[in-house]
């Protein structure tokens, strides 16, 4: 999949986000949506009141409450279609609620390794990432923007340009563990 996204990742129909930059913006999405409307051509009309709306619509509680709207039914029906899967997956709900029932998944070091090596040996040559997090950080300095800054040096105050991205290199580890401890697996 994650060839798929890097292949699709110039084309102007498409927007890419990382998941751990969503999560890192807080429940609602917030940093997330103006971008979201620009790209669908609603920034005009987005105002507080529809980025309101929208931070309610895609909360966990909305999501639990209507979770058949986040699975995977329509892929797995498209799938199934057009025939272009080699295992077409059965629909499985992605929205979990926060019960108090918390198991926490810990990965061996085997099988972090394992993952690793299948990384390089995937991965790397299509991408030249040698890690997810490169990955992640790549794809999300796609939709960085840039904003004006007030720095000083050498005493003299001044304004520069600097990206912005949603999430660096060096926020993956610690995006990745707060993703886990708010995304609880069964």
């Amino acid at each position: 999949m994650y060839a798929e996204v890097w292949s699709a990742r110039n084309d102007p129909s498409v927007k890419i986000l990382v998941y751990e930059a969503l999560v890192a913006d807080g429940p609602a999405y917030r940093d997330h949506l103006p971008m979201l409307a620009a790209f669908l051509g609603l920034d005009d009309d987005a105002d507080e009141a529809l980025y309101s709306k929208v931070a309610f619509l895609i909360s966990r509680d909305q999501m639990v409450k209507h979770v058949d709207a986040f699975d995977d039914h329509f892929i797995t029906e498209k799938g199934r279609e057009l025939g272009r899967a080699l295992r077409v997956m059965e629909p499985a709900a992605k929205v979990r609620s926060i019960d108090g029932k918390k198991k926490d998944t810990v990965l061996t070091e085997k099988t972090i390794e394992w993952m690793e090596d299948r990384w390089l040996e995937r991965m790397t040559p299509l991408t030249g990432h040698a890690s997810y997090d490169e990955f992640a950080a790549a794809i999300a300095d796609l939709s960085a923007t840039e904003e004006e800054v007030e720095v000083v040096e050498k005493g003299v105050r001044k304004s520069i340009l600097r990206r912005r991205s949603s999430v660096t290199i060096d926020q993956m580890p610690s995006l990745r563990r707060r993703r886990e401890s708010l995304a609880p697996h069964e």
